[in-house]
């Protein structure tokens, strides 16, 4: 934009000593006019009354320019051109020194004289310059008509090359013009975008913090019921068993078996609890693969509630993404439980199917079953107190890793229910 500035600069002083040369021209005329004697040059007062009228009329066109007098109307343009070139005529023909004002003939011409006009003032104005230039005689000899002529092409031909170098500046200048405006504008446009793109990265940054905090809320909302809460839910169940046990005189080792199994699990969710806390995995995870993990969790439900449970694998086990294996455990952890808290079951059985794309888990028990479309998430209620977060716990798990997640059951029939997940292996997840 400095480069911008100087040019503009420079084309404005180009401006103003274009407005002073024809003042510049008509004084070298008029003081070499009262100093150089010419044999053809007629009185020196009626040069100097002639030099007199063509300042005051160079005066007016400089007040009609900067007043803007003529502007929409080139007659008055014209006008002013055609009384300058015959003042121009008069004084070479007084004193062919006036040569050099009869140049401002053109430097009126290009600046005030549009298209037609403007070629028709600079031929005009070759004629008393010519004439200056083989000594301002009229009428001219025929020895010189020669001599008038080369003049009179040369003129024409200099004239012709500067103002077409001009017009070619003159439109370089103008295009130039138009670039730098059109490089302002589309540097506007880009600060605003920039601001409206910072304005969005900052909604961004907030939108993902907070959607931060819900997930991470979610996540401990969902830790926090997977263990702890059925944790909680197992001691409570082992200690009214104890009660019970106590209050029919059974025995004191099926009183102590239960009393050890509630001591058992409150250390196991106490560890799940800060396993959770710290975002860790799960602990069967951490020294056994999925289907043994899933196996372990079987075997500890079976010896809890004394009831008959098994797993069954098919197909190639192989090493999945660490949030595949915690959905998957999840989701065993959650129909065991619910199968003893809910469904009164006397038999569950697993089954954990490896195919090519995916991995399923289904959960198969006889217990009293349910209406599926009274669960929270398939109405669209939000759960309550009283249960239905450990399902919607375990949907969300589910599909937060593109999966799907099928219940089927009715009151008195059991419940079915397919977890189903991409098999996406451990490796590709590392790569």
């Amino acid at each position: 934009m400095s480069g911008e500035r100087q040019l503009d600069r420079s084309e404005r002083r180009l401006e103003t000593l274009l407005g002073y040369l024809p003042y510049f021209a008509l004084g070298v005329s008029a003081v070499l006019a009262c100093t150089v004697p010419i044999a053809t040059a007629r009185s020196l007062r009626s040069t100097l009354l002639l030099s007199a009228g063509a300042l005051g009329w160079l005066v007016l066109r400089s007040v009609m320019d900067h007043r803007a007098l003529d502007r929409g109307r080139p007659w008055a343009a014209g006008a002013h051109f055609a009384v300058q070139i015959a003042l121009i005529c008069q004084l070479v023909l007084s004193t062919p020194v006036f040569g050099f004002f009869a140049f401002s003939g053109y430097v009126h011409a290009i600046r005030y004289l549009k298209g037609r006009r403007r070629m028709a003032g600079i031929a005009v104005t070759t004629l008393p310059t010519a004439l200056s230039q083989i000594g301002g005689t009229l009428p001219v000899t025929p020895g010189l008509l020669g001599v008038y002529g080369v003049a009179l092409c040369f003129n024409l031909v200099v004239v012709g090359v500067v103002i077409t170098l001009g017009e070619v500046t003159e439109r370089l200048s103008a295009q130039r013009k138009q670039a730098n405006a059109a490089l302002s504008q589309a540097n506007e446009r880009l600060a605003a975008m920039l601001a409206e793109n910072a304005g969005l990265h900052a909604q961004l940054i907030g939108q993902a913090r907070e959607a931060g905090v819900t997930d991470e809320r979610q996540r401990m909302a969902r830790e926090i019921h997977d263990t702890v809460a059925q944790g909680l839910a197992g001691i409570v169940t082992q200690l009214q068993a104890a009660d019970q046990v106590r209050e029919h005189g059974g025995t004191d080792l099926a009183h102590r078996r239960h009393l050890d199994n509630a001591a058992r699990l409150a250390r196991e969710s106490l560890t799940d609890a800060r396993r959770a806390v710290r975002a860790l995995r799960p602990e069967p995870l951490e020294h056994a693969e999925l289907p043994a993990a899933i196996g372990e969790v079987v075997d500890s439900w079976r010896e809890l509630h004394n009831l008959p449970a098994q797993l069954t694998v098919t197909g190639t086990a192989v090493p999945l993404h660490p949030e595949v294996e915690v959905t998957l455990l999840r989701a065993a952890q959650e129909a065991l439980n619910n199968a003893a808290k809910h469904a009164a079951a006397t038999r569950v059985g697993l089954t954990l199917s490896y195919m090519e794309d995916v991995v399923t888990l289904d959960v198969r028990d006889d217990g009293a079953g349910f209406d599926p479309s009274a669960l929270p998430d398939a109405a669209g209620r939000p759960a309550g107190e009283n249960g239905g977060f450990g399902l919607t716990a375990m949907r969300q798990r589910v599909r937060r890793l593109a999966g799907t997640l099928e219940i089927e059951s009715e009151p008195g029939g059991g419940t079915a229910l397919s977890a189903t997940v991409p098999a996406v292996a451990r490796e590709a997840a590392r790569g």
